[in-house]
């Protein structure tokens, strides 16, 4: 259930980015910030009080004046700390609501974003590290990678038995899409890799069962292993989005737009945060 969930939000999210496909990825942010601006808004407004939110900040910058006008007043002072303190509290509670309905979404979003624009595909000459991980231990465990023409074996493959892995390190050669065909005790499974300048959904981990870690990495669809597989991974380099010279995690640059969207159309769809 959890493979076809995310195997159908992966395609629904290239689809909705295919026509941004040939542009920098910054503009596949802005139009992701601009969506979960708008969806935040319509959450805001159908579960939110925007009179009671308004009414409580008030009460916050009303107690905070009265500490700095009454100085002198010890009593009053600490009645609007306490009081300040009590609608602070309830500010926090009031935006908990629409918070709790937004962030499961928001999470599934933060995933899809992440495969695109979290990493970024090796270029030739780069060092590729795969690592098999098993349930059980690996002294009999006969395991090979099979030859590809997009990479080169650069060490013999590593046993770990204290972490229940099999170690290779790979060359890559020439850009393209190929699958790392591993043969594990006469049992072949793939592990995509892409060597290139593409922009595709990455992912670091192929998992062998439907487990909540394959929310984290949807992209693949579950390995059909031999049965003490536990997963196959390779460790794509870190992407940082560029835009006007700037350079920075693609988690910054959606962070600040939906925040400055969502502040300049609040009004407009009568949300207060």
């Amino acid at each position: 259930m959890a493979q076809r969930f995310n195997h159908f939000l992966t395609r629904g999210c290239d689809l909705l980015l295919a026509p941004l496909a040939k542009l920098p990825p910054f503009w596949g942010i802005l139009f992701l910030s601009l969506l979960t601006s708008l969806f935040v808004l319509v959450i805001y407004r159908a579960v939110s009080n925007p009179k009671t939110v308004r009414d409580t900040k008030n009460q916050i910058k009303a107690n905070i004046l009265a500490i700095r006008l009454y100085r002198d007043f010890w009593r009053t002072i600490v009645g609007s700390f306490f009081k300040s303190m009590f609608y602070t509290g309830k500010y926090f509670v009031l935006n908990l609501f629409p918070l709790l309905a937004v962030l499961p979404l928001m999470f599934l979003l933060f995933v899809q974003m992440d495969v695109r624009y979290g990493m970024r595909p090796f270029r030739p000459g780069e060092s590729i590290t795969v690592k098999a991980r098993f349930h059980s231990g690996i002294g009999a465990v006969n395991a090979e990678i099979q030859p590809n023409p997009y990479f080169r074996p650069a060490m013999n493959p590593v046993y770990i038995d204290a972490l229940k892995e099999i170690d290779w390190k790979l060359k890559a050669s020439a850009e393209g899409s190929s699958p790392i065909v591993l043969n594990i005790d006469g049992a072949a499974v793939e592990k995509n890799l892409v060597i290139g300048s593409s922009l595709p959904a990455l992912s670091n981990r192929k998992l062998a069962d439907s487990s909540l870690a394959h929310f984290i990495y949807p992209v693949e669809k579950l390995l059909v292993p031999p049965t003490s597989l536990e997963y196959v991974s390779i460790r794509y380099p870190a992407r940082s989005i560029a835009f006007l010279g700037f350079h920075a995690h693609w988690l910054v640059w959606y962070l600040v737009l939906t925040m400055v969207i969502a502040l300049a159309l609040k009004n407009r769809f009568g949300v207060e945060f």
